[in-house]
């Protein structure tokens, strides 16, 4: 299709009867007085849940965002639509952004104009800012909760523009009380400036008779140079500003372009294009049309009006407004009809997009376009709105009112409730009370760690490789010493084998006991000789003397301090974490009270108290096993150490016959014929063992040791029984009584039950916010329910005139992509 033919599915009439030159009453009129009176109760819906602060960061109400650069005759566009004027001197344009909302008025209603300051940011002066920051796009502001504030009603619309002035300089200047600015009582209020833009909003709420339907935004001239090098971040800070505001999907943008500039020049166009899908939901306003330079081509201006330059989503329009601000609206808009009416925009190649010329033209195509992206969106804003209503309710009843009444039979039960489950963890007997497995768990390794941490003993003895009867070979003792080595030494300590019990696997895993994993020293049969022989009294030579296998016992178990300590800190700490969580459980909807508080510091400081006095107990029962080695388990005693004297003389054996057969270097590594030779040698070859008396000594001692340790892992088992769980079971709730002071005799359990339960403030205002965010809620559904009711038994849909034919949405002959 050439730039010349008119596209096939237009609405140009339904268009054009919308203006007041042409009210007949043809059919495509009566289709805008229906558009007209859905468009009336669905743009006031949105505005009303604008102005409740309904959204947020997960609901984006439809709107209309004029953007542009500066001098673009954005402000003119903007009066043309609102028939309002605008600040327009020097230093009075638009710094802030200014939502204006159009309502019609019932017949024989006067015009009204209501004025309100709507803060959603606050200034933060201690900022400095050269340039903003991808965290804080709009530099010294940071986002609080919406408050809206009346600033002033009008009946004259006269007074609309130094009403929007003050309006603005009470927004610039956060630090200063807004009634300073309001008009009629701001007589000697200076006209500076605390700062030069702000993202907060100047809303103007307009009502008249028969007034078009709309709301839009008017968003600051992006700007391309600062007055100041302070204030370059300014640049960006109006640009982020805009890019926000264009980035919701609900969104429709109005691009103002001159058409005395070219189009690529557009800083706002370039922050359009940039955002994603935003091109789509774009409609043009060129303005400017008076000052082409006569004689100059319109060939790129047809181009852009039909599509084939710079293509936006919903086209584009031309207005003209007279640059005299002082001229009425209604002259404006007969001089802008007389305009279009006029060479060379009633010659053949423009007047093929007359229906998309003038203000009037505009506005239809606005209330059209809005009335449009409301309905489409506004199933999925009731969801959102639902799910937000959701997640308020879920956060409130965490976050409840203190009891007013009863507050000391609600403390009592709940304390009750946490006896209850305390001793239910004790007790045990169900995997919802898990403590006394895992407890198990640590002291199996606690018992783990005492038999792995069992002092060993080195097999050989550097003397034993010249105790044997025969001179091998005729070496002597040096050379035998250094005689070949054919197999591999094995380790000279006893290896692991079946006198250490392995440790079981109950499919856990526990680090407490890491550092106690291999034998805590490891014995000489020439220092065990020592220690008798520094022991022995006048009696029997080469007999072991108690005393000395009392010394070696002591030196066996001086290490258990180590295992038990930690073995408290694991119970105790497991205690901890079981009664915290039990406290946080039953006392959920209080966690941020004095009373929970509270509660935290009692558990945490009668632990602390028992686990003092449990720890001292433990290490007297730990010096009394080093301090005198004991038992009258006699027979198990004589069990454990026979055992493991048959171990020791047969590891002995073994180590000395290898010793041997390396000294005479007749096989070589992994021969077959070595176990052979091994299991011939006998005392006979070897000769007798120069150590027997000590090898005696070191099995008693490891006897000693295995019916000692299983006497203390089950002693300080049953000290944590009695001196931890008994207590707390038993004591811990009528201790938390007795500190909080709530036993009935002191006579103020139910002022100090009231005390404990009052909110803390942070959770108080939590709460006031949450229930401010839930009045919103309510309202909104409450208002959206109206409107699915009022679709669901008046379903409404656009007249024929506005229908399109086909698939695609067409708008005044421009192809929409509203998808």
């Amino acid at each position: 299709m050439s730039h010349l033919e008119t596209p096939s599915y237009s609405i140009t009439d339904a268009t054009v009867q919308v203006t007041p030159f042409n009210m007949t009453g043809s059919p495509e009129n009566e289709a805008i007085k229906v558009i007209g009176r859905d468009m009336k109760a669905l743009v006031r819906k949105i505005q009303d849940l604008r102005h409740i602060g309904i959204e947020d960061n997960k609901i984006a109400l439809p709107k209309i965002c004029v953007i542009g650069d500066q001098s673009t005759g954005k402000s003119s566009l903007i009066e043309g639509m609102s028939e309002i004027k605008v600040p327009r001197s020097a230093g009075t344009c638009t710094r802030c952004p200014m939502e204006i909302n159009l309502s019609e008025s019932e017949p024989g209603q006067p015009w009204a104009c209501q004025i309100f300051l709507s803060r959603k940011y606050m200034y933060d002066g201690s900022r400095k800012f050269k340039v903003t920051r991808k965290s804080q796009p709009l530099g010294p502001w940071i986002v609080q909760d919406q408050e809206d504030e009346h600033f002033v009603t009008l009946s004259d619309r006269n007074q609309v523009q130094e009403a929007i002035k003050w309006a603005q300089i009470a927004i610039l200047n956060p630090g200063q009380p807004s009634r300073e600015y309001i008009p009629g009582e701001n007589t000697g209020t200076s006209t500076h400036c605390q700062v030069k833009f702000s993202p907060n909003v100047v809303r103007l709420d307009i009502s008249a008779p028969e007034f078009p339907n709309l709301s839009f935004y008017d968003l600051p001239g992006v700007i391309s140079q600062a007055e100041l090098d302070d204030e370059k971040y300014l640049i960006s800070l109006i640009e982020n500003l805009v890019r926000e505001y264009i980035s919701h999907p609900n969104c429709i943008i109005l691009l103002t372009l001159p058409m005395t500039d070219d189009a690529t020049n557009s800083s706002a166009a370039r922050i359009m294009r940039n955002v994603r899908g935003a091109p789509q939901r774009t409609l043009g306003v060129l303005t400017k049309p008076d000052r082409i330079q006569s004689g100059e081509s319109y060939s790129q201006w047809v181009q852009i009006l039909e599509g084939d330059k710079f293509k936006l989503g919903y086209g584009y329009y031309v207005v003209r407004n007279n640059p005299d601000p002082g001229v009425e609206h209604s002259k404006a808009r007969e001089e802008e009809l007389n305009f279009f009416a006029s060479a060379p925009w009633s010659n053949d190649e423009l007047l093929l997009y007359k229906d998309r010329f003038g203000t009037y033209c505009l506005q239809s195509a606005l209330s059209y376009l809005l009335l449009e992206q409301i309905q489409g969106c506004l199933p999925r804003i009731i969801e959102q709105i639902d799910a937000k209503a959701a997640r308020i309710n879920e956060e409130l009843e965490q976050l409840p009112d203190p009891p007013a009444a009863n507050v000391l039979y609600i403390l009592c039960k709940l304390l009750h409730d946490l006896g209850d489950r305390i001793r239910a963890n004790f007790d045990g007997g169900t995997s919802d009370y898990p403590l006394l497995k895992i407890w198990g768990h640590i002291a199996q390794d606690f018992r783990s760690a005492l038999l792995k941490t069992r002092p060993t003993v080195s097999l050989l003895s550097p003397c034993d490789r010249t105790s044997f009867p025969v001179q091998l070979d005729g070496d002597s003792d040096c050379e035998m010493t250094s005689a070949p080595q054919p197999m591999k030494r094995k380790s000279p300590s006893i290896p692991p084998d079946e006198q250490t019990p392995k440790p079981k696997h109950f499919g856990y895993c526990t680090n407490h006991f890491e550092k106690f994993v291999d034998p805590i020293r490891t014995f000489t049969w020439e220092s065990i000789r020592e220690i008798n022989e520094d022991s022995c009294r006048a009696g029997i030579p080469d007999q072991a003397d108690p005393k000395a296998l009392e010394t070696l016992r002591k030196l066996s178990v001086q290490h258990w301090d180590g295992p038990m300590l930690v073995f408290l800190k694991a119970t105790h700490h497991l205690v901890k974490e079981m009664l915290l969580k039990q406290l946080r459980e039953v006392f959920s909807q209080y966690h941020q009270t004095t009373l929970y508080r509270e509660l935290k510091r009692i558990i945490e400081k009668y632990l602390g108290e028992l686990q003092d006095t449990h720890t001292q107990y433990a290490l007297e029962n730990y010096n009394i096993e080093c301090h005198k080695p004991f038992t009258m388990a006699t027979t198990q005693l004589e069990n454990a150490a026979k055992s493991a004297l048959q171990f020791l003389t047969a590891r002995r054996h073994l180590a000395r016959a290898n010793s041997y057969l390396e000294l005479q270097g007749k096989f070589s590594e992994g021969d077959p014929r070595w176990e052979t030779e091994l299991k011939k040698l006998t005392v006979n070859e070897l000769g007798p063992d120069k150590f027997t008396q000590e090898v005696k000594m070191m099995a008693s001692t490891r006897g000693y040791y295995e019916v000692a340790s299983s006497r203390f892992v089950d002693s300080t088992c049953q000290g944590i029984h009695t001196k931890l769980f008994s207590k707390c079971r038993e004591e811990l709730v009528a201790v938390i009584e007795k500190e909080l002071g709530i036993s009935e005799e002191n006579g103020m359990s139910l002022e100090r039950c009231q005390e404990l339960m009052a909110p803390d403030p942070e959770r108080q205002r939590r709460r006031q916010y949450l229930l401010k965010e839930h009045k919103k809620v309510t309202q909104a559904q409450q208002w959206l329910s109206t409107v699915k009711k009022e679709d669901e038994e008046y379903p409404f849909t656009f007249p024929v005139a506005f229908k399109s034919p086909t698939p695609e949405k067409h708008l005044h002959g421009v192809q929409l992509d509203i998808g």
